[in-house]
C-alpha cells in the first residue's frame, strides 16, 4: 500500500516542452502542455500584462548561469467586459500555446524581446531557455540565433 501511495505523490501531472521557431527577427516560443493527472486543469495562459512572459521565461548561458533580464515591462491592464475563458485541459490531452519575441539589434548585441521582459544575448552564441507555468519546469532549449 505504501509504494502505490508513493508512486502516485511523485508522478508527473503536467508537463511542458518547448520548441522554437526564428523567422526574419521574429522569434516564436512554443509551448506544448500535456496534462497527465486523472482531472482536468483549468489555467489562463494570457500574456495581456507581460506577466506570463516575465514570471516564466528564463534564460541561461553556456555556463548554464541565469541570465539577468535586460528589461523588465509592467503594463496595466485592459478592462473590458468581454469573458475570458479559461483553458481547458483534459486528462492526457496536450495543447499548444505560443509566446512571440522580437529580436532587435542594439549595438553589437542582440535583445530578445517579449512582452514583458527582454534579455541581451550575442548573435551567434549559444543561450538556452526554460519556461516556468503550472509549478512545472520545462525541458532546457539550446537556442542559436
Amino acid at each position: 500500500m505504501e509504494t502505490i501511495k508513493n508512486e502516485t505523490m511523485n508522478k508527473k501531472e503536467i508537463d511542458l516542452n518547448i520548441s522554437y521557431k526564428f523567422i526574419n527577427d521574429n522569434f516564436i516560443l512554443y509551448i506544448n502542455i500535456t496534462n497527465f493527472s486523472n482531472k482536468e486543469k483549468r489555467f489562463y495562459f494570457l500574456n495581456n500584462t507581460g506577466g506570463l512572459a516575465r514570471n516564466g521565461i528564463n534564460l541561461f548561458n553556456v555556463m548554464h548561469e541565469k541570465l539577468i533580464a535586460y528589461e523588465k515591462t509592467f503594463i496595466s491592464p485592459v478592462y473590458n467586459e468581454e469573458e475570458i475563458n479559461a483553458d481547458v485541459l483534459l486528462p492526457n490531452e496536450n495543447k499548444q500555446f505560443e509566446l512571440s519575441a522580437s529580436v532587435l539589434k542594439e549595438n553589437n548585441n542582440l535583445i530578445l524581446f517579449f512582452k514583458g521582459i527582454s534579455f541581451k544575448i550575442t548573435k551567434g552564441e549559444k543561450f538556452y531557455i526554460t519556461f516556468d507555468f503550472l509549478d512545472t519546469t520545462s525541458n532546457m532549449l539550446e537556442v542559436v540565433i
